[in-house]
């Protein structure tokens, strides 16, 4: 019996570790919101999922918004979007 190595899958990633493009730093939404970064900090309104820091780029606004919602985003302040979840710290890590 032959080995063979498992089928290599394409993915649309941004990171080797399978992330979602929509949630890399610098990735603009069509509506012009754009990750700055993820803070680490757990979601508030869906479960499962990290805030991440977005600003947008109409009005410079900047508030949190949680994975699953940056593709269609639009800004709470000048596009009538909905509420931002809150910006925090990130909280300590055992390595820093």
């Amino acid at each position: 019996m032959k080995l063979s190595a498992p089928p290599i899958r394409s993915r649309n990633s941004a990171s080797p570790h399978g992330n979602s493009p929509t949630t890399a730093p610098g990735y603009a939404n069509p509506n012009q919101q754009r990750v700055i970064a993820a803070t680490g900090a757990r979601s508030t309104s869906r479960d499962n999922q990290t805030i991440y820091h977005l600003r947008c780029g109409a009005c410079g606004h900047d508030y949190g918004c949680n994975g699953l919602d940056i593709k269609a985003r639009l800004c709470p302040s000048c596009q009538s979007g909905a509420p931002g979840e809150p910006l925090r710290d990130p909280s300590p890590s055992l390595f820093d």
